[in-house]
């Protein structure tokens, strides 16, 4: 098991104004063959329960059975892997549809295949004495992520002006002190942060399947690096299916290597799992009608300055 933990990607944006191209392509020239084997692939992925399958493979030496020299990067954010992209220190991530758009905007990174989906493992959480969404006035957001999308479904569902409402910019772990403190009243997040904000005395008030959204997490990648290495990355892809049978068999595989990768109880981890299914496929015509969808509003509400093409980003056929 290689894994590193890393709690901000800020430091490598840095870079990307001297960082050259050929960093992020291939260590060992054709794909073919042991240089497959050897290729150096860093695979950046956040700190919470949905990237159990990448746990999984890491922990259980998966990777290395097929052939690979992954190495796991944690950041504390799921756009961390994306940012390491941008700044050619990473080849492959996970994230959700929403945070590969948007940094798809920034730069050459495309998506491969879906390999987690949910209507309820986002949720918005309010305060104590909070009982409707009409009574937050202050959300916490973490600016380019899923949350930022989802706060807005969140206003435009409930028919609330954007004008209305404080955002208070925070990283997710953050966020449940914040909500404890008053100094948010809500905010709409992944597992396990929703979880941690009811134990500090907040309400779940809904899931993303009530607004309409459910989230796929997506394998993304250089996409130079792909074009370089698409056997490698295939195979990526096809580790990560093989993890997320074994989860789907077994359930609490995925608590397991949770609770080694990021200490959350094992037993916990399962149950916030509930619901999410684990399983890598490709992308379908309804999902790239979404995706514009999501592009459009990112554009629309000035989270980016223009919108990305889910067509162009998103690489079907790969699975």
């Amino acid at each position: 098991m290689r894994m590193r933990v890393r709690a901000t990607a800020a430091a490598l944006l840095m870079t990307v104004a001297v960082a050259g191209c050929s960093e992020n392509q291939s260590s060992g020239g054709s794909d073919d063959g042991d240089a497959a084997t050897s290729a150096a692939v860093n695979f950046g992925v956040g700190v919470d329960p949905a990237y159990s399958p990448i746990y999984l493979a890491d922990q259980d030496n998966l990777f290395d059975q097929a052939g690979l020299n992954v190495t796991v990067t944690q950041y504390q954010e799921g756009t961390g892997g994306l940012d390491a992209i941008l700044a050619k220190q990473g080849q492959v991530t996970a994230s959700t549809e929403s945070s590969l758009l948007n940094r798809a905007t920034r730069g050459d990174i495309k998506g491969l295949a879906v390999f987690s989906q949910s209507p309820s493992f986002i949720k918005l959480v309010a305060r104590s004495g909070i009982t409707d969404v009409a009574g937050i006035k202050k959300y916490g957001v973490v600016p380019g992520t899923v949350n930022e999308y989802a706060t807005n479904k969140v206003l435009d569902t409930e028919g609330i002006s954007r004008d209305a409402v404080e955002f208070v910019n925070a990283s997710p772990a953050e966020m449940p002190a914040l909500l404890q403190r008053g100094d948010v009243d809500g905010y709409i997040m992944w597992e396990p942060w929703p979880s941690r904000g009811v134990a500090n005395g907040g309400t779940v008030l809904l899931t993303s399947g009530d607004i309409g959204y459910v989230y796929n997490l997506i394998v993304g990648v250089d996409g130079a690096w792909y074009e370089a290495n698409q056997e490698t990355a295939k195979k990526v892809v096809e580790t990560i299916a093989q993890a997320c049978e074994q989860i789907t068999a077994d359930p609490a595989k995925a608590g397991t290597v949770t609770e080694t990768a990021i200490k959350v109880p094992a037993a916990e981890a399962q149950a916030l799992l509930d619901g999410v299914q684990c399983q890598v496929r490709d992308f379908t015509d309804a999902d790239i009608e979404r995706y514009h969808e999501i592009a459009q509003f990112q554009q629309d509400s000035k989270i980016v300055d223009q919108k990305a093409d889910p067509a162009a980003v998103m690489v079907r056929g790969v699975v």
